[in-house]
Order: C-alpha cells, then sequence, then structure tokens
C-alpha cells in the first residue's frame, strides 16, 4: 500500500508530497517529483548528492543560461528506475482519472494489486488496513454489491454487538439515580427496545418531547409528552409514550384495606397526564396541518399510552403484586411497564429467539 498526499498549488494543480524515488546509491539518490493538473502529469527528475552521513538536501537548480553551447546535464536511469516510473504514473494517472484534481490537501492510498498477496493470516490485517486508510464506505459497497448475503450477515453482527452493549448500559443505569431526561435520551438512542418490547408490536419513535396539542409537534406550549411513536405496518397507527424513573412508587406505603393496596399517586398522575395527552392528540394535534405534513401518513384511532415505569421489585408480598398485575390488567388504556420487564424483554432480543445473529466462517471473508 502506498500513500500519496496531493497539495493544491494553484487552480486545478496539485503536487504530490512524496517523492517517487527512482535509484538511491550510497553517494546519490534520483527522484521524479510529480505534480497533476485535469489533462495530465508532469513533473521533475531530480537528482540529489548524499552527503558523508547519508543526508542530503535541496539542490540548487542550475541556471541553463549559464552554460557552455552544446553543454547540458545528463541523468541515467537504470532499469529498475525505469519500471519504477512506469508503473507509479501508472497509479497516478489511474488515481487522476477516479479522483481528479481538488482544492486543499488530500490523502490517497495506493495498492498494487501483484504485490497484495491474502491468505488466512493476512485477511483480517488487510481489511483493517483498508478501514483505517478510510476505504471503509467502499469495503462495504464492494460486499454489498459482490456478497450481498455476507454483507447482511456482518451488518446484523454489528447490531447485536451494538444491543449488547447497550443491554449492559441499561443494566448498569437501573442501578443509578438517572433523572427522566436521562432514560428519554437512552431510549431515544435505542428505539429497538419499545419496537420489540411491548406486546412485540414494532414501533418507531417519531418524536421525542412531542407537543400534543395546542401547536405543532415541534413548537412550544400545549400538553407535552416523552414520545410519540408509530406501528410498522402498511397503516401506521400512532402510540405515545410517557418516561418516569425507576424509582418511581407503583403503590401508596400504606394497604388501603387488608391485602388492598391502591396505586401511588405518582403513578396515577402519570396515568391520567397520558391519558390526557392521548385525547388531546386525537383531537387538535393530529389534525393539524403541519403536523400531517411532517409526520406523513400517520393514523391516529384512539392512541394507545404506554407509561415506563418503576420495578417490579417493590411488589414484595402477594397482596401487592396482586393488586397491581389485577390494576394494570383491568386499565383500558395506558399499558403500565415497569423498567426490569423492559429490560428483561430487551434482553430476550439481543440474547434470546427473536434475534440469533449468524456465525461467520473463515471461507466467507471474500477477500
Amino acid at each position: 500500500m502506498k500513500r500519496i498526499t496531493t497539495k493544491s498549488v494553484g487552480n486545478n494543480y496539485v503536487e504530490i508530497e512524496e517523492d517517487i524515488v527512482l535509484d538511491d546509491t550510497a553517494k546519490t539518490r534520483t527522484v521524479f517529483r510529480p505534480a497533476m493538473h485535469p489533462e495530465g502529469i508532469r513533473g521533475e527528475i531530480i537528482r540529489f548528492k548524499k552527503g558523508p552521513d547519508g543526508s542530503f538536501e535541496e539542490p540548487v537548480p542550475i541556471n541553463f543560461n549559464s552554460i557552455h553551447e552544446n553543454e547540458g546535464i545528463k541523468i541515467t536511469l537504470p532499469t529498475d528506475a525505469v519500471n519504477v516510473l512506469f508503473q507509479r504514473l501508472k497509479e497516478l494517472r489511474k488515481l487522476l482519472e477516479e479522483k481528479g484534481v481538488h482544492y486543499g490537501t488530500h490523502e490517497f492510498t495506493i495498492v498494487d494489486e501483484n504485490s497484495l498477496v491474502i491468505n488466512d493470516h493476512t485477511k483480517a490485517k488487510a481489511i483493517e488496513q483498508l478501514i483505517n486508510s478510510n476505504y471503509e464506505e467502499d469495503v462495504w459497497e464492494v460486499l454489498n454489491r459482490e456478497k450481498p448475503t455476507i454483507a447482511s450477515r456482518l451488518a446484523n453482527v454489528k447490531i447485536h454487538e451494538d444491543r449488547k452493549g447497550a443491554l449492559d448500559i441499561f443494566c448498569n443505569m437501573l442501578n443509578e439515580d438517572l433523572p427522566e431526561d436521562e432514560w428519554q435520551k437512552f431510549f431515544e438512542n435505542n428505539q429497538w427496545i419499545f419496537g420489540y418490547g411491548l406486546r412485540y408490536q414494532f414501533l418507531n419513535v417519531i418524536q421525542s418531547q412531542p407537543n400534543y396539542g395546542g401547536t405543532t409537534v415541534t413548537g412550544r406550549g400545549g400538553q407535552r409528552g416523552d414520545f410519540l411513536t408509530a406501528s410498522s405496518a402498511l397503516t401506521k397507527y400512532t402510540c405515545l409514550v410517557e418516561i418516569k424513573k425507576p424509582s418511581t412508587t407503583l403503590l401508596q406505603n400504606n394497604a388501603y384495606r387488608n391485602g388492598v393496596w391502591a396505586i401511588s399517586s405518582e403513578l396515577s398522575g402519570a396515568i391520567s397526564q397520558i391519558q390526557v395527552n392521548c385525547a388531546q392528540w386525537e383531537m387538535s394535534g393530529s389534525k393539524n396541518e403541519e403536523n400531517r405534513e411532517k409526520l406523513g401518513e400517520l393514523v391516529t384511532v384512539s392512541p394507545k399510552g404506554i407509561v415506563v415505569v418503576g420495578s417490579t421489585s417493590e411488589l414484595d408480598l402477594w397482596s401487592k403484586r396482586n393488586s397491581f398485575e389485577r390494576y394494570r390488567r383491568e386499565l383500558h388504556n395506558p399499558e403500565i411497564i415497569t423498567y426490569d420487564e423492559l429490560f428483561e424483554r430487551a434482553r430476550f432480543i439481543v440474547e434470546g429467539e427473536l434475534y440469533e445473529p449468524h456465525t461467520l466462517k473463515d471461507d466467507d471473508i471474500p477477500f
């Protein structure tokens, strides 16, 4: 692999910063110093005389006006030097044809097809070099064109690894007392958790921190929530999500009656809030002309609401579990899901049957 750096020195004219070494002896070095313009390649052949320590400095050009008639300078290029010059000119010509001449400083990497030997020991290194040389996009383009199945499998592996990392972050966040907006950012960056986790209905986040009525989804005022989502199908139905904290209590501190526990004021308030938001969105926000244009063909019919809140670890008595589960089972809207339940559903996506990444074998690498 050879690195080529072009630097503009004029209009549609660039110099190559790396000299092409044609001949190198103990006392001299001969180089070709190329430049490019849209019409082709030009350059200078320069011969340096080395000092006793092998170093050399930029030579002072000879003024041809000062030399006598019939005098000149002769530079002999050995066969190997001519071969090097021919090969490098071909590379520069190909670079000019494919990339052209651009203003500023740019770096390119040239791969010598004759010297690029790929085997079981070097294939990973070769791919790494291509990626490190800013050819990652080209690698994926070739894979998609030549081996689309492998490209899809590699993409699935990457998605799986990203989701495993997000699952670890989710677990760590559950052990911290984080504000609601931190959870909102996390779920916004990991929309797949909502997509599979809620009754296995595929949901896409349409707008974070939306306004549900009184203004547009991106404006100020009106009823504001955490997420406006939509199911993924030929008909896309809107769904509203409200996010509370894992530490938000689900039930009152004391039993309402013997064996009966009432829901907490925090949960009651969240339920009332999203019920109002759902009604406001159906009656006002979804009918706003700007919202309809922005959100496309979303359908709003008695929108579903979801509240993410608390943890079932709070339900340490059978009477608490019984009271909470009966309450949410009989609640028509919204659906209540706790953080630990959402975490387990996310883990099921990563480790369970909904997603099982293919294992890549050495024979799958198309190089």
